[in-house]
Parts: structure tokens; sequence; C-alpha cells
């Protein structure tokens, strides 16, 4: 084979896959690549743009569709030649087809000259490939590559080493006159190789580890949806006996209860159509992640294969860098999916058979908010001191004349302690150790078996503080607020005198409740933010209420407002900068007190919301 034909061929390469160019596509830089290898490129864009791995401009792609690039026309009729033309053998003169290329003879030879080749001892060795396999690039032929930089003088120096910082192999001149002398990185040939390869092989484990994440996060979609899909036949099913039961009764009223049921039924597949789509497209979005990084892996690792020429540098730096901008988007959140079905399984469908003012109603599809489960009487009447939620997800309520009764999330009286206690206010600390101010306001440690602990507080007495509130943050700190001093006490679980003071300027903290790094206070009508400093963030206040505030285990605010003379309570729910996100529970009906208005509002650690007044709790799921 020539060397002119072995550089035809090498020049009708693909410069990412190294094959003879397939249904060759002109980017609007006109280099030209494989339309098989612009798709697998444009996999790893976002954009419907293509990115040239030699020169790095942009060409846009009309639809996404790289068909709709231009063909190469000349060049894949010159690629049409090369593989329909007529190779004959170097060795002989019978004009016979060749079959056979030796590459270190450098002939083409058909199949008897081959055998004939072989017969002599000293061509053992050489390294004999089919003429076919050259010409379709699937047989790279090495050659010595000299520097370009030294035309002029028409001198051949030998490219042994490559420059990183200019991405350009280059002979040993060029690294000692031109590259090193100027700080340049510059690495042998069996240096880059190495490196190059070690790099994109653990490019390559990474990919394989997050596309591993990513299909571990389409199995959750896909639990997700079934979960939606499951819980909405189930609603389904619910709203048919309700139809066939309204049916039965009344059966002259069919053709109404017919469009009843299909408005519902339009109205649950919409809200199934919704949910499955935002999971649809969560599961789109990792399908093409997967698809970028398995692409991009493989356009890397192809480029290995290639001798170090041409653009080569260029090419694999670009395809690797294409590989790792894939690998550092961020890995999808499997909560994301969750929410969705948790969202469905708020959906309630409410039947109602009941025939009202000569209409009759199937029932009602709604999501869900807030309802009352249960409304528990405290044992010990208009003597409610002090609410908190305990570790282990129950609910203390302390009394003025002695006890702590613990309750469970449904409501129910699980144990008394401490019942020769009187409590003005009661806490817990992470542990499971109780704090309790007592009837005479001395705070007081005990175990989580609710004994007495040897600690003592240097708290204000009655006549200096006035009536206290209490509150312990995530750090274990201790916070008694003072009525009449008009500030709150910091102090340590160990017991002793206030770490710190804050001011409570224009507002006494008749109750005080942790909250991230601040904390809420609530005084009359009105709810405030502070910083540990004293300093009021935020506020929110109604008139003709008195509020209350507690926090929820996702980190919003909850503030009940009062009427205190109608006896209602509705409960709001704010965001951490006091923005009003949604009504919980509008003027539910609770019991007016004999004596004072106090009321507590907690949130359970499974849920639930308890609301406790003077004499009952009212707990809300």
């Amino acid at each position: 084979m020539s060397e002119f034909e072995r550089r035809v061929s090498r020049n009708l390469q693909c410069p990412v896959c190294f094959e003879l160019l397939s249904d060759p596509k002109q980017l609007s830089c006109t280099h030209t690549f494989c339309k098989k290898c612009l798709n697998d490129i444009l996999k790893c864009s976002s954009t419907n743009s293509l990115t040239c791995p030699i020169c790095r401009s942009e060409t846009f792609v009309k639809d996404g569709n790289v068909l709709n690039l231009n063909t190469n026309v000349p060049l894949k009729s010159l690629i049409d030649d090369v593989r329909n033309s007529q190779q004959v053998c170097e060795t002989c003169d019978s004009n016979s087809r060749a079959v056979h290329f030796c590459c270190e003879c450098g002939k083409k030879m058909c199949n008897t000259c081959l055998e004939n080749h072989k017969k002599w001892p000293l061509n053992d060795k050489h390294r004999v490939v089919r003429v076919e396999d050259v010409r379709e690039g699937r047989v790279v032929i090495e050659k010595e590559v000299y520097c370009q930089e030294h035309k002029a003088d028409k001198q051949k120096h030998l490219c042994t080493d490559v420059c990183i910082t200019c991405k350009k192999f280059i002979c040993l001149r060029c690294r000692l006159l031109s590259h090193e002398n100027k700080g340049h990185i510059v690495q042998n040939t069996e240096e880059y190789n190495a490196s190059t390869e070690t790099h994109i092989v653990s490019l390559q484990a990474q990919g394989k580890t997050k596309a591993t994440t990513i299909k571990d996060h389409m199995t959750c979609i896909k639990a997700q949806k079934k979960r939606v899909t499951d819980h909405i036949a189930a609603k389904k099913a619910e709203i048919d006996k309700s139809y066939q039961e309204s049916l039965k009764k009344l059966e002259e009223r069919k053709a109404a209860l017919i469009k009843m049921k299909a408005a519902l039924d339009k109205q649950i597949d919409a809200q199934e159509v919704k949910l499955c789509k935002r999971l649809d497209v969560m599961k789109d979005v990792d399908e093409r992640l997967v698809t970028s990084i398995e692409s991009a892996s493989v356009l890397a690792g192809n480029c290995m294969k290639a001798p170090l020429e041409g653009d080569i540098i260029v090419i694999r730096d670009t395809l690797s860098g294409e590989l790792k901008n894939v690998l550092d988007r961020d890995d999808p959140e499997k909560k994301l999916a969750t929410d969705v079905a948790d969202r469905a399984k708020q959906l309630i469908f409410t039947p109602n058979n009941q025939y009202q003012c000569d209409q009759l109603n199937i029932g009602e599809v709604r999501f869900v908010k807030c309802e009352l489960e249960c409304d528990v009487e405290l044992s010990k009447k208009d003597c409610m001191n002090g609410m908190a939620a305990t570790p282990d997800g129950r609910m203390a309520v302390g009394y003025s004349n002695g006890g702590i009764d613990i309750f469970s999330p449904e409501g129910q009286l699980q144990k008394t302690v401490l019942k020769d206690v009187g409590i003005s206010r009661v806490g817990y600390l992470s542990d499971g150790r109780c704090v309790i101010l007592n009837d005479i306001d001395r705070l007081t440690l005990y175990t989580q078996e609710y004994e007495k602990l040897d600690v003592t507080f240097d708290t204000l007495s009655k006549d200096e503080g006035g009536s206290v509130s209490l509150t312990v943050d995530s750090n274990d700190l201790i916070y008694v607020g003072y009525w009449k001093a008009t500030k709150i006490q910091v102090f340590s679980p160990a017991g002793g005198k206030a770490i710190r003071e804050i001011p409570c300027d224009g507002y006494e903290p008749r109750q005080i409740t942790s909250y991230n790094d601040v904390l809420i206070i609530k005084y009359g009508n009105t709810v405030r933010i502070i910083e540990k400093e004293g300093n009021v963030k935020h506020k929110a206040e109604e008139s003709n209420v008195y509020s209350y505030a507690g926090v929820t285990q996702n980190n919003s605010i909850l503030v009940a407002w009062v009427k205190y003379a109608d006896g209602l309570v509705s409960i709001d729910e704010y965001t951490s900068e006091l923005k009003h996100v949604q009504t919980l529970i509008s003027d539910h009906k609770i019991e007016k007190p004999k004596k004072r208005n106090w009321y507590y509002i907690h949130e359970f650690r499974s849920g639930e919301i308890a609301f406790c007044t003077p004499d009952r709790l009212y707990i809300f799921n």
C-alpha cells in the first residue's frame, strides 16, 4: 500500500471513532464527523447544539436531529470510491487482488504472495493485517510523526513528547527551546498515554457508579408511581362503592349519579395524571442523564484507541472534559419522588349518601389538611400550666397542683409522673432529662425516670422576675423568661448562674419557643421572632385574638389564634420569616375555660398537632 493511499485512507477517518467516515456530516466550522458519532455527542448536550471536539465552535442542530446537518457530499463520494477501489498485489505481476498488508514491508499482497512471504524466517515477526481492515479504519498503521514547527529548515524532528499546556505533540528540540523554558507541563508519550488512560478509566468508573445511583433512583420513581396508582385505584374503588350504593337506593336518579361520578373520576384522574407526570418528568431527566454518562464514557474510551497524531490530544481533552462535565451534575434526590407519592396519600374521598334538599351527592374528593383526631378531657380542671413534647414522641402536660400527664399521639393517657410536684412550666433535654419550673418558679432537673437531680440554678425570685416561661433549644441550653423583669436568662444544664441574658424591650416573654438559632415570643395578639441578642427580626399579629406559637417537624411555625369570648381557635402555618403559608384549622370550636385563658400548641414527632386548653387536649391530624 503506497504512502499516498495510506495518507488518503487516514484522512478519511472520523476524528472521534477513527473508522472510515460513515454518512459524513459537516459542522458549521467545516469539520466532518460520522453521523453516529455526532448523535452520541449530542446526547451529552443539554441543548440542541454541538460543540466541535476539535475547534470547540458551536453548531446549532435543528430540532435536535443530526440528520438536519449538511452531508459532506464530495467526501462521501471519495469514501465510496476508496471502499470500491480494486487493491492489486504489489509483490507479484499477476494483478491479483490484494488481500493482506505487511506493516513492516509496507506492501499489499495476494494470498499466494503471503504464503511465500511466510516462508522466509526473517518475516516471522512481521505484522500482517487485512487490507480491508486498514481501509475501513479498523486497523491503524503506526507511523513516525514529525514536528510541524521545522518545515522551513527541511529537517525531520521526530515527535516524542506532549505539551500538556499547549495540547500539542512536539519534538525534543521544541520541548527544550519552546516549552519547558516557559514553564509548560511536558510529558513523554508513554507518560502522557498512561496518565490520560488512568484519568479516563477513573472517569468511566465514576460514570458507572453515578449511572448505578441514578438507576436506583429510577427504581424508586417506579415504586413511588406504583404507590400513586395503587392509592388512586383504592380511592376509585371507594367512589365506585359509594356510587353503587346510591344507585341502588335511587335508581331513578341514575343519570344524575353518572354525571357526578364522571366529574369525580375526571377530578381524581386529573390528579393522577398530574402526579404521575411529575414522576415521569423526573424519570425522563434521569434517563437522559444516564444516556449522557454512558455516551460520554464510550466516546472518551474510544479516543484512547487512536495514535498520537493530528488533533487527538485536543479531542481526548475535549471528550474527557465532556465526561467530567456530565459527572459533575447533581445526583437526584429520592425525597422529591417520595414527596409526590406522599401528596397522593393526602388525597381522600369522603362519601355522602344522604338525600338532602332534593339533591343527591356521591361524595367529595379533596386533599386533606388537618382534622380533629381526638378531644381529651384533662385529668385536672383549670390547672394546666405547661406542655412540652417528650424526646420519645409523646406529649407532657403539667398541672399547677401537681403532676405531669404523658399522652400518646392518639390522645391516650399513658402515665402520670411527679404527682406531688406543682408544675409551672415543663421542658425536656435531648437525652430525656426533664426540666421543671415548679410552683415557686425554681428551676429543677429530673432524670428520664423523673428522679430529682442535685443541680441548682440561680434564677430570679418571684418578686424580682414575676411569672415565668420556659424552653430548651437543640443545644440543651435552658431559657427562662421573666414577665415582670422583661428579660430571658440562659442556663447550662450543669446549673449555676445564667451564662447570658436577653433583653425584651417593649414586650413580655409570656411564652418562649426555641426555633433554630432564634426564639419565638408570644405576647398578647403578637408573635415575634427574636435573635438571641434580643433584636426583633419578624412579627405577625391579628386583632381581637390571642396568639400561641409552636414549631413543626418540617421547620415551619404554627400559630394558634384564639378568640376567647367565642371559644374558637384557628391554626395557621408560617415560614421562618412569619409569612403566611396556609390555614390548617379555621374557627374550630373549643370549650371555653371557666377561670383563665392559657393555651399551648406543639407538634408530636409523628406530625399530629396538640393544642391544649386549661381543661382539654385537642389533637389534630
